[in-house]
């Protein structure tokens, strides 16, 4: 600024005058060099991998959650197939068809929960033999029992007891086999057995 001088000795005043800008090239420059952490690649790359980081956890989040769902799954499958002690006995009998297995199960029963000691009585009295290989099958599963050489009573009843937690829900084939006195086996008996 300028100051004028005043006639009667009092103080000038002051005046402003015009100053020429810095040319615009100077401030291009000046632009351009920004800190290493604000220039754009930079801060471009950084909201990819914030991006990156929210798809991943978003994706392990579903994850876990899928597989808490599977555990919850197992511990009721476990808990369901775990051998427990059986409260009671339940007679069961069965009467075996001597052809083949029956179009439609032979019995059907509530899988027990607590669980129980199924008796089962199989009459074998349609054939002569004096001992008999019994096998239980589960569908789609496969063998859940094998008893070798089992004699029928005086009743001519096949007779043995299984604890109805070794069993879950499923259809179960019994297959009765008659053993000659060679010891050949020869197939004489099949049942159907549905636990829901």
């Amino acid at each position: 600024m300028n100051e004028k001088p005043s006639r009667r000795g009092k103080k000038p005043l002051p005046v402003q005058v015009e100053m020429p800008l810095p040319p615009a090239a100077e401030i291009i420059e000046r632009e351009a060099d920004l800190a290493w952490w604000q220039r754009p690649p930079l801060v471009g790359g950084l909201a990819a991998c914030v991006a990156l980081l929210a798809v991943i956890a978003s994706w392990g989040w579903l994850a876990v959650r899928a597989e808490r769902e599977r555990a919850t799954e197992l511990a009721a499958t476990l808990e369901r197939e775990t051998l427990r002690a059986p409260t009671r006995v339940r007679p069961l009998r069965i009467a075996p068809n001597p052809r083949s297995f029956s179009a439609s199960p032979d019995a059907t029963i509530d899988w027990p929960d607590p669980p129980e000691l199924l008796e089962l009585h199989l009459p074998v009295a349609y054939a002569s033999y004096t001992a008999y290989e019994v096998i239980v099958d589960k569908v789609d599963t496969g063998r859940v029992l094998l008893i070798n050489r089992l004699a029928p009573d005086s009743n001519r009843e096949l007779r043995f007891s299984l604890n109805s937690s070794a069993f879950g829900p499923g259809e179960y084939r019994i297959e009765l086999r008659g053993y000659t006195w060679r010891g050949e086996r020869i197939e004489a008996g099949w049942v159907r057995l549905v636990v829901r």
